[in-house]
């Protein structure tokens, strides 16, 4: 009986994560320039929205001695929602599947590839993030982003 029970609140439980992350718009507090420093390295991550089911990024990481770029996308598809990114090292994009989707909290996943497994964005609040990244058999990177002021808005 406890296991039934189990399974019960387990599906319950999937079903009502799966309802929480069918629409892309609850990825909008991604949306904007965020950026880290962490001593001689600068990494950029920007995002806007192109349409209703899609969100374009980018990644950009500086240093004294390189630059590096990434194209990133958030899809909302059928299958559910997920986290595209093409990088020079990679002969083709890697997807990552949305998973858990909380107020604060984003995971997409992807077990088969080699690094990362896992990406993980933790908003501290509207204009500071964490984003984890991890792999099966590595500890990981945390980058801690702050989100940049629109010189174009107004305040």
């Amino acid at each position: 009986m406890k296991l039934i029970l189990f399974g019960l609140l387990t599906l319950l439980s999937h079903s009502a994560l799966a309802t929480q992350c069918e629409n892309i718009s609850v990825l909008k507090g991604l949306l904007g320039v965020w950026q880290s420093v962490h001593k001689q390295r600068i990494v950029q991550e920007q995002w806007q929205q192109v349409s209703s089911n899609t969100f374009e990024g980018s990644g950009k990481t500086f240093t004294e001695q390189w630059k590096h770029n990434e194209s990133l996308h958030l899809l909302s598809m059928p299958e559910g929602i997920f986290y595209v990114a093409t990088v020079a090292h990679n002969p083709l994009p890697v997807a990552f599947k949305l998973t858990q989707c909380e107020q604060t909290r984003l995971v997409f996943e992807n077990s088969a590839h080699d690094f990362p497994n896992k990406i993980e964005y933790d908003f501290i609040d509207h204009d500071h993030l964490i984003v984890k990244l991890s792999g099966q058999h590595s500890k990981g990177v945390n980058i801690n982003f702050t989100r940049l002021k629109d010189k174009n808005k107004a305040n």
